[in-house]
């Protein structure tokens, strides 16, 4: 049977390794593995699943992601044309899971960072001088070894467990219950959806990708995906639909269409749905910031 573990990282030789990672584009991978994975963005973006969140990402994307919880960051379109110049860069450590034990946890001095590694399993998204101190701290783990790589390590994850500048990314109580082929499966349909969310997706033919019937696609889809499927193409229309809108090129209607929405009255439900807020209010509020900042 193949495995859902797709994405090899440690030896059992290793209590970490640290990776500066280059390239035309991020793995475009949809995997988990058993270690911690502490996950910067140095340059790129696109969008990122985490379990079952849907979020763009950006320079400066600071996550903690705990053992076995699926994740994907996936570079927009642009990265995989054919004369595409643009590259990625992230900063990432993979940490094996028995660096922070049950017994080890379960000791007073240990409380906050017992706390982080419960939410770590939820992933978690960092911010303000959390995240420009975690950067600092990694580009100097590079030159570090032996057991003063650990030591570095240590203080990064000591920082993000006194850290309130986060927020929780998949839903409470998710559970990842891929087995087999299913990391193949769900790399099939996140790719497919992420290539054509922009024109109508049918239920036959990803079920027909997938060589399901709908029902048995339907069926299949929603408890690992924590989900239905329209549920999570519109998840990504509007994870899309919040970038345009801060870009500030386009009005409201030309963004739902150039989203894949076919009427501008369910663009504007499905995107208070899903942010609390309608494109307009959602637009006001971030350039309100953004002139607040300046």
């Amino acid at each position: 049977m193949r495995t859902a573990n797709i994405e090899k990282t440690l030896t059992p030789k290793e209590t970490f390794i640290y990776k500066d990672i280059t390239g035309p584009y991020f793995n475009p991978k949809w995997h988990f593995h058993p270690e911690f994975q502490i996950s910067f963005i140095v340059k790129g973006y696109g969008t990122r699943f985490i379990g079952d969140h849907v979020q763009n990402f950006n320079e400066g994307d600071l996550v903690l992601t705990g053992p076995n919880l699926p994740h994907l960051w996936r570079s927009d379109e642009a990265f995989f044309e054919k004369d595409s110049e643009l590259t990625t860069r992230g900063l990432v450590i993979y940490f094996d899971h028995e660096l922070l034990n049950e017994s080890l946890l379960s000791k007073e001095e240990f409380y906050k960072i017992n706390k982080l590694v419960e939410n770590s399993y939820r992933g978690m998204e960092f911010y303000g001088e959390t995240q420009k101190k975690v950067n600092k701290s990694l580009l100097k783990i590079a030159n570090e070894t032996g057991f003063k790589r650990i030591i570095k390590l240590f203080k990064i994850i000591n920082l993000l467990a006194n850290s309130e500048e986060y927020h929780l990314l998949s839903s409470p109580g998710y559970t990842n219950l891929f087995k087999g082929d299913d990391a193949e499966k769900m790399h099939l349909v996140y790719e497919y959806v992420m290539t054509h969310f922009k024109s109508q997706i049918s239920l036959e033919e990803i079920s027909e990708l997938l060589n399901m019937t709908t029902t048995s696609f339907c069926r299949y889809f929603k408890p690992r995906a924590n989900k239905t499927f329209t549920r999570f193409v519109n998840d990504i229309r509007i994870g899309h639909a919040r970038k345009l809108l801060l870009e500030d090129n386009f009005n409201v209607s030309q963004i739902c269409y150039e989203c894949g929405f076919n009427t501008l009255s369910n663009f504007n439900r499905q995107f208070k749905a899903i942010t609390n807020m309608s494109p307009i209010e959602y637009r006001k509020l971030f350039l309100d910031i953004k002139t607040s900042i300046s």
